[in-house]
């Protein structure tokens, strides 16, 4: 099995809402934002009894995995036809002459052995998020503008805090890898060949916003998206709960050494599409 492994990208999403937006269409509904059902079987709280108490922005993480695999291999079949009828005794096929056999199932027939030619290609594309691990589709978020960043260690937007994955690359790739990695039955295998198209981090921009609804004694965080602009309560935020750095060391660890954990079984050859960057350096 030949495996090549692309580029190892991260990429920072440009918001498209800037805070300041998201901060008064917010407050605009913290009322119903923050009361909720609550608001609705009771008294609703009037807006200056709802107070911000925090704004956190934020990027958080997600990957992207794409694997493609091509398998061309012969296997030998063995084909049963029935013939026109019981007064036949042989069939002359490809210069070769078979016996009927008159008590096959369903009648006389011939038996034929061939080999097939096979192709099996398949090619899988899945996201994950980077807190969770958690398969999770993200598709929207990729049709939006997007930065590469170049340096992990050193990428910190000002104001912003940046969420590091908990989830590895080696651990997405895994997840991508059973799905397209299928053993086949074949006499002979003439080529087996894996492709990791992409293993990209990307970082999408959200916005949280601490309320304070005193006379209750709730206090709710609204996440904002700035992308989408869509909003969800029971959020949370982010800044005390951080664990772990930006290390390319650490988050892309799909090496070649790495391959045969991923792909069990036999001797693989792994060709890198890319030479791995020394990661002292």
């Amino acid at each position: 099995m030949e495996i090549s492994l692309a580029d190892e990208r991260a990429f920072q999403i440009t918001p498209q809402i800037p805070l300041d937006t998201a901060r008064v269409r917010v407050d605009d509904k913290r009322t119903s934002l923050v009361a909720g059902n609550l608001g609705a079987l009771f008294s609703r709280p009037k807006p200056e009894d709802i107070v911000l108490l925090s704004t956190e922005s934020r990027m958080e993480p997600f990957w992207q995995v794409i694997i493609s695999a091509r398998t061309r291999y012969d296997r030998t079949r063995s084909y049963t036809l029935a013939v026109s009828g019981p007064e036949v005794q042989q069939v002359t096929v490809l210069d070769h002459q078979v016996t009927v056999d008159a008590k096959a199932k369903g009648g006389p027939a011939i038996a034929l052995t061939g080999t097939e030619h096979c192709l099996d290609e398949r090619k899988v594309a899945r996201t994950f998020d980077g807190l969770s691990g958690n398969a999770a589709d993200f598709s929207k978020y990729l049709t939006y503008p997007s930065l590469e960043v170049t340096n992990l260690e050193t990428f910190a937007p000002e104001g912003v805090l940046v969420a590091p994955p908990q989830a590895r690359a080696t651990a997405v790739v895994r997840q991508v890898m059973t799905d397209v990695v299928k053993p086949v039955q074949a006499q002979m295998i003439h080529e087996e060949r894996v492709d990791v198209e992409a293993i990209d981090l990307y970082f999408h921009p959200v916005y949280a916003f601490e309320y304070d609804w005193a006379a209750k004694s709730k206090k709710v965080i609204v996440e904002y998206d700035a992308l989408t602009g869509d909003t969800r309560t029971g959020g949370r935020k982010l800044g005390e709960q951080i664990k772990g750095m930006l290390t390319r060391d650490l988050l892309f660890d799909v090496t070649a050494d790495a391959v045969g954990i991923l792909v069990p079984g036999g001797s693989i050859a792994v060709k890198l599409v890319k030479a791995i960057a020394d990661r002292k350096s």
